[in-house]
């Protein structure tokens, strides 16, 4: 029973500490033209070089993205599908730069050759673009962004864990209860 027990307690340690996963947001906002944008994407900094820039493929580096935009010609957003984060940069832990881009087909579609060029790109430290296949390019600038650390659970605790341990607990005081009392009916223990 006690192996039963000890092995339940490190199950409860070790699923409580991996449950909660540090993620980081970063939201965005600007100008277009005539118009404005906002949004925000999330990452994890495991695995990720604290101390420079890190480059990926466009949908590597973000777990969720959203973009808003609307000027006078056109509106819409992209997600996580249609958009990503191609560049984060840190120094000494912080991010200090950010670039994202997007396409409407999909960010699957994206070809160096030119063939389906980003429908935007934007970047924490240089000046933005938004092209909607009209053939004319917008200028956008980044007017204002924010880190903030989020809690996001990697793996919900269900609460049949909890349940599960307190039944455990309730198993071994039970046995322990129905051996102290075998004890006395033998005469071992006195009542």
């Amino acid at each position: 029973m006690k192996n039963i027990l000890g092995i339940a307690a490190l199950t409860l340690i070790l699923s409580t500490s991996v449950a909660d996963a540090a993620m980081y947001r970063v939201d965005f906002g600007g100008s277009i033209d005539d118009g404005t944008y906002n949004g925000y994407f999330t990452y994890d900094p495991a695995g990720l070089n604290m101390a420079s820039d890190n480059y990926n493929d466009p949908d590597g580096l973000e777990a969720d993205f959203e973009l808003n935009y609307a000027t006078t010609a056109a509106s819409g957003s992209f997600d996580e599908i249609t958009a990503g984060v191609g560049r984060l940069s840190f120094t000494s832990g912080i991010l200090t730069g950010w670039e994202i881009g997007g396409n409407e087909s999909g960010i699957s579609a994206i070809s160096s050759g030119g063939e389906n060029p980003l429908d935007f790109l934007l970047a924490s430290d240089h000046e933005n673009t938004f092209n909607f296949g009209s053939g004319y390019v917008y200028t956008a600038a980044t007017s204002a962004w924010s880190v903030e650390e989020v809690q996001i659970s990697a793996v919900p605790l269900p609460a049949g864990v909890w349940v599960f341990g307190a039944g455990l607990l309730g198993l071994a005081g039970l046995k322990k209860r129905k051996a102290a009392k075998a004890a006395r009916a033998e005469g071992l223990i006195a009542a």
